[in-house]
């Protein structure tokens, strides 16, 4: 198991928030679109949650934020705001992109003494 450190969770954890809050400052708040970025959102608060809770959680943690970004990042075109909504759009993709990057990071990058 590759140890690291916590800030991969806190990352997780204001993306989260700021997904949940984004489609309000976007003025995105109709539709299909505004209630799954809310809930992948909210579903990434939790797993920080978990991550920062539970020690043993980390490496699953991971593995499940990898795949919600991966969600989010296609967001714009599976639910169809790529053209409507340009800012959410682009907002969706660079949000799910941090999050895949500080997900993936202790498992891609190679690093001395266990520290990322």
């Amino acid at each position: 198991m590759t140890k690291r450190h916590h800030w991969q969770d806190w990352v997780f954890f204001v993306v989260g928030l700021w997904l949940i809050v984004s489609p309000w400052v976007f003025d995105h708040t109709a539709g299909s679109a505004f209630w799954s970025i809310v809930a992948l959102g909210a579903l990434v608060v939790v797993l920080a949650i978990a991550g920062l809770v539970e020690h043993g959680a980390q490496e699953g943690t991971d593995f499940a934020v990898a795949v919600v970004a991966v969600l989010v990042v296609a967001a714009p075109w599976m639910l169809g705001f790529t053209g409507t909504d340009p800012a959410s759009a682009w907002n969706a993709v660079l949000s799910g992109t941090v999050l895949a990057v500080a997900a993936l990071w202790t498992h891609l990058i190679p690093h001395e003494g266990g520290h990322a």
